[in-house]
């Protein structure tokens, strides 16, 4: 689970902001919002993040998906850009490094990663672990300007032969993460399988606005019946007067088009991978058998709402969260929903998972209103005067436990509002009308 996240010189980031799970004092709520990663050590499980239009609540949400992806995949070419986007209002920043550090616990045991990358190479790559009450080195990455290559050290309690050291860096290269080429590599079991395979299988990619998970549900009920009697109930709970979900698919053969299509397609990269690798694309045709006072009738997808399509999907994703240890990262989550049902979908998630964490933007202020959320998971992005995003957390402005939130953040005591100027046009504002 996620401790902390730090981010600099990244997007809309100029100055390091810090993202932080740690819980408060607080103990109400404490069974469902906490998990105890380690004796005496609680995370919480939940972040949400408030902020108005272009605040930059996306990009930290980029900012960590860009590290989990930076972790596991390998560049193909190491003249690639590593795909990195300094603060751009502020040129002394476009020439410097971007950095990250991620402070995690996997299997009772707390692990830092922090990176210090550029457009063309990575400068620092650390790896530190706490196997008793001291920092241990896993291991430490520089890049020799002399060389034009990367040296890296590994820590004296890392259990990996000097062969497979060195089959490790030959396969590291400048732009891409000691990690990806751990993947690439034929060597004995480790420490790094953990840690690789921590970020590979229970972090998922960010779920944006316009991420399809139609398919990626479709096909995690299609291969686990479990899994489709957890989402047809989540629907029947949400009251869509669904009583069955019928799948039925077809299988076409990818042609190089298509192949090309959709390598560009935002959808889940584990569902992305499979059907490439298959070279074969399983054409779904979904209908819900929908149950009322005169009859029973199945309707296809087409005639279903954008608001139940949107839940199906996220039916699947909240299985992930509660089934397995998943770290997901949700933007604008309300999106096409009522807010009844982003209440629904965060409280059962609360209840029924254990060591998940459901991280997600969203602008709907009716959260801040409600009695059950906790208020050291509420944090707002606001730009500054030189168009730099800041992050702070509603514990920051220590309001009485008797003072509103939701009233605070409406008339402005909170930022992270949109700073709106007069209703009344000018006059060439209005020529043409």
């Amino acid at each position: 689970m996620i401790l902390e996240f730090r981010v600099k010189n990244y997007l809309s980031f100029r100055e390091e902001q810090i993202l932080s799970f740690e819980p408060s004092s607080d103990k109400e709520y404490e069974s469902q919002y906490c998990a105890e990663v380690k004796e005496g050590v609680k995370v919480l499980k939940l972040g949400l993040i408030y902020g108005a239009n272009a605040s930059g609540k996306t990009n930290l949400l980029k900012a960590l998906d860009y590290l989990r992806k930076f972790i596991i995949n390998q560049k193909k070419d190491k003249t690639e850009s590593t795909g990195i986007v300094p603060f751009q209002f502020d040129e002394s920043c476009i020439n410097e490094p971007s950095k990250f550090q991620l402070s995690f616990y996997l299997n009772k045991t707390k692990y830092i990663y922090s990176l210090v990358i550029d457009g063309k190479r990575v400068l620092e790559e650390n790896l530190t672990y706490y196997p008793g009450i001291q920092p241990a080195i896993f291991f430490e990455r520089r890049f020799d300007k002399e060389k034009e290559k990367s040296v890296i050290k590994y820590g004296g309690t890392i259990d990996l032969k000097l062969s497979d050291k060195k089959t490790i860096e030959g396969l590291t290269i400048n732009n891409s993460s000691v990690f990806s080429a751990f993947s690439k590599a034929n060597v004995e079991k480790s420490l790094f399988n953990d840690v690789f395979n921590w970020f590979k299988e229970n972090f998922m990619q960010i779920v944006q606005p316009n991420t399809d998970l139609f398919g990626w549900t479709s096909s995690r009920i299609e291969k686990d019946d479990l899994c489709k009697s957890f989402v047809l109930e989540v629907l029947q709970k949400a009251d869509f007067n669904i009583s069955s979900i019928e799948i039925d698919e077809e299988e076409i053969p990818l042609d190089e088009e298509l192949e090309n299509k959709i390598s560009g397609m935002n959808m889940p990269e584990e569902l992305k991978e499979e059907i490439l690798q298959k070279k074969m694309l399983k054409a779904k045709d979904i209908s819900f058998q929908h149950k009322t006072k005169l009859m029973e009738k199945n309707l296809p997808r087409r005639l279903e709402s954008n608001g139940t399509m949107r839940y199906y999907g996220l039916g699947g994703v909240l299985n992930r969260l509660v089934s397995f240890n998943t770290i997901l990262c949700i933007d604008e989550i309300e999106n096409s929903l009522h807010y009844d049902l982003v209440s629904h979908f965060i409280k059962t998630f609360l209840m029924n998972s254990t060591y998940s964490q459901l991280l997600f933007s969203t602008h709907d202020i009716n959260l801040l209103n409600e009695d059950f959320l906790r208020r050291d998971t509420v944090w707002f992005v606001d730009k500054n005067e030189y168009g730099s995003s800041e992050l702070y957390s509603l514990l920051d402005f220590k309001l009485h436990k008797n003072l509103s939130p939701y009233n605070a953040y409406k008339v402005g005591k909170l930022g992270a509002k949109p700073n709106l100027g007069e209703i009344i046009l000018s006059e060439h504002g209005k020529k043409g009308i």
